[in-house]
């Protein structure tokens, strides 16, 4: 009676493997859904995606029962599996994608901020250097030529054709 109350509990854990497997399918499904450069190179995000579900598989074996693998591991990872994709997938899903599209516009509204920040100093700084030229060349230009252009009409007289 132990072994088989002992096996229950792995059949139990290895349920709650399947369970994480079909939230991190919902995240990748919410992943490809959402973002247009990710539906390009899925098959990388399959190969990754297919990697950690190896990786929860080989950590839930041997976690419950020392790597001593079992038929009723594969079942009772597809009855987790199933048991969260028909129950609150759906509920996952539309979480992860109002969360990934808060998160979009809250880093398209950030970098426009953080752009039109950086516009406004570059401005700052141009029209500062502009006015540090302008007192440097400019105005002592006008102060010392002024005395000297007296003498100078300042404008040309028109003259007259065939004259």
């Amino acid at each position: 009676m132990n072994y088989f109350i002992e096996d229950l509990n792995v059949f139990y854990a290895t349920i709650y493997g399947g369970i994480a497997i079909g939230i991190l399918f919902d995240i990748n499904r919410s992943l490809k859904n959402n973002f247009k450069f990710i539906k390009k190179i899925s098959f990388m995000f399959d190969i990754l995606f297919w990697v950690i579900v190896t990786f929860i598989i080989f950590i839930v074996i041997n976690a419950t029962s020392k790597f001593e693998l079992r038929y009723y591991h594969f079942i009772a990872l597809l009855v987790g599996f199933v048991l969260y994709y028909n129950t609150i997938s759906k509920f996952v899903l539309r979480f992860n994608s109002i969360v990934i599209n808060f998160t979009k516009s809250f880093i398209k509204k950030l970098v426009l901020n953080i752009v039109g920040m950086l516009e406004n100093l570059y401005y700052i700084i141009v029209y500062s250097i502009h006015l540090l030229f302008d007192i440097i060349f400019y105005i002592p230009n006008i102060v010392f030529i002024k005395g000297k252009s007296s003498k100078r009409p300042l404008v040309k007289k028109k003259m007259k054709k065939g004259v």
